[in-house]
């Protein structure tokens, strides 16, 4: 990942315009805030007409408080499991599969990164840092293990609403069962709050910030790394193919279930509004597939097409089934259909990614 006041991690800088990225019609999402164009050279070697591969993603590959059995409880539904604890608030799977597909993100994550878990200093892999950290959506717990062990002084917190984490952790690793949209209790403030792929999860990202600046310590930092909507810079993504449609449906299912998709480029001012300072963020691309010709983006689409692949029935499957009157089978079609476009070389899609960081005013 590299600044984007300074350069772009794509071959060129950008310079002009970028067009409206594809939507379908039917989406009442407003249209998010336009990037510069990448300009992501596509590899010169360009595939045939048969040229549809479907073997990329094979290539890669303790709470606080007790637990009851009615937080184990899972929603069982079109063959996938959900959270207990506020049923209905998150609308991806917590089971086997998505807790794989997690781990691929986190690695995902790690290489968009440059090796990094984060950019904020706190996250600085040869930062003495000693203080609280918040993971909040810490999912299967892996971000919040890797920094435990990378800063052993300290003490990180992991909260989600399921309790899906590992009961073995490094001593300084805790994990709790909570939603962070109602009143934070937490005792103490936090030096460093670390947000990760929660679009689409919290209703009122505004709400949400000041929440995270009261709760911070002065000069405290919070972390905010999301992915955008996938856009290409020609004409090989095209609004009515099936990608293009897949994410378009995900899109109105989570505006209609009311947490919309956040637009990562509204963070800088979102920051800003909730009092931040020393604002700072970088910007990388997770293309569909290894379309472009640059060697590293080339392995990061390996990996983004391998998360993509694994987890967009799981995207798909509650946001359609419950909130827009598609049935399991339409859903299971659409994914398939998309999951072919993603392999699709002849495709250049990809998605803008943004890792933003500031601090609470000492």
């Amino acid at each position: 990942m590299t600044e984007e006041k300074a350069a772009s991690p794509a071959p060129e800088a950008a310079t002009k315009a970028q067009p409206p990225p594809p939507a379908a019609a039917s989406s009442p999402t407003p249209e998010p805030a336009q990037p510069e164009p990448a300009h992501i050279q596509a590899d010169d070697e360009e595939p045939d007409e048969t040229d549809v591969d479907s073997s990329w993603g094979e290539d890669a590959v303790s709470s606080t408080a007790s637990i009851s059995s009615s937080i184990l409880d899972y929603r069982k539904e079109n063959g996938r499991t959900y959270h207990a604890y506020r049923d209905g608030k998150y609308l991806i799977p917590n089971d086997e599969q998505e807790n794989e597909r997690l781990d691929f993100q986190h690695h995902l994550w790690y290489l968009t990164l440059d090796g990094r878990l984060g950019f904020a200093p706190p996250a600085h892999p040869e930062a003495k840092f000693a203080g609280r950290v918040l993971d909040v959506g810490t999912g299967t717990g892996i971000w919040a293990i890797d920094f435990g062990d990378e800063h052993p002084d300290a003490h990180v917190i992991g909260v989600d609403l399921s309790p899906i984490q590992p009961s073995f952790t490094p001593p300084n690793v805790h994990f709790q069962i909570d939603d962070l949209e109602d009143e934070w209790t937490f005792s103490q403030p936090f030096d460093y709050i670390h947000v990760r792929a929660m679009s689409g999860s919290i209703k009122n990202w505004s709400v949400f910030l000041e929440r995270c600046i009261e709760n911070l310590k002065p000069g405290g930092w919070l972390e905010v790394q999301e992915p955008g909507r996938p856009i290409a810079e020609d004409d090989t993504f095209p609004p009515d193919c099936a990608l293009a449609k897949a994410t378009a449906l995900f899109a109105e299912g989570l505006a209609a279930a009311g947490s919309p998709l956040l637009d990562v480029f509204t963070l800088k001012d979102l920051f800003n509004g909730a009092g931040f300072v020393s604002y700072d963020e970088k910007r990388a691309y997770w293309p569909s597939n290894p379309w472009p010709k640059d060697k590293k983006l080339k392995e990061i689409a390996m990996w983004s097409n391998t998360n993509l692949s694994a987890g967009v029935e799981g995207f798909l499957m509650a946001v359609a089934t419950r909130f827009l009157g598609w049935s399991l089978p339409e859903v299971t079609v659409l994914s398939a259909q998309a999951r072919a476009d993603l392999n699709d070389r002849r495709i250049h899609a990809y998605w803008p990614v943004i890792s933003a960081f500031a601090q609470k005013p000492e």
